[in-house]
């Protein structure tokens, strides 16, 4: 495809993003950690059906979403903003937030297409980590069926690695 992340190259305080989130004081909370890191342009929805209303009427840089949502779910909102023929915004990369974190989760958050999975309690250093890494991740976009995703290999015998990255410990699917 040679597509890459809306967000790939961006300074830290240029970004605009979208959180998806139902409960409130979360994004009160993940909305204040983002003002730390001087990031201002925040946009909000309250489940998955807010956020794409938000992403027809607003270009995004990142999108923060969490996993469990009524009524639309991070599993159908992101398999939504994946589309094939919802270019540009099928680029954008997707944080998912979630309080279970389970091996299936993370398979099947990658396989539909997420960029990255934050486990919540959520702190500001792995929320500006998780961010940073988007920022830098070359990884260009591929169709799989009726979506694109970035790749992301995962490989049943080794499973979720601790690696270094750019002189910084984060966790691999390898």
């Amino acid at each position: 495809m040679g597509e890459v992340s809306t967000a790939f190259g961006k300074e830290l305080k240029s970004l605009k993003i979208l959180m998806v989130e139902d409960n409130g004081s979360m994004r009160l909370l993940l909305r204040t950690m983002l003002h730390t890191f001087g990031i201002t342009d925040i946009l909000q929805a309250r489940d998955g059906t807010d956020g794409l209303v938000e992403l027809q009427l607003h270009d995004v840089d990142l999108i923060i979403t969490d996993w469990e949502m009524q009524p639309m779910n991070g599993r159908e909102f992101i398999t939504r903003v994946r589309t094939v023929g919802n270019e540009p915004v099928c680029f954008t990369p997707i944080i998912i937030l979630t309080g279970h974190a389970s091996r299936a989760l993370l398979s099947e958050a990658f396989e539909i297409g997420a960029t990255h999975l934050l486990v919540k309690p959520v702190t500001p250093a792995s929320l500006l980590h998780r961010i940073q890494w988007v920022l830098a991740d070359e990884r260009e976009f591929e169709r799989a069926g009726g979506i694109y995703r970035q790749p992301m290999p995962i490989h049943e015998r080794e499973g979720l690695r601790r690696k270094r990255t750019a002189g910084q410990m984060t966790w691999a699917l390898e």
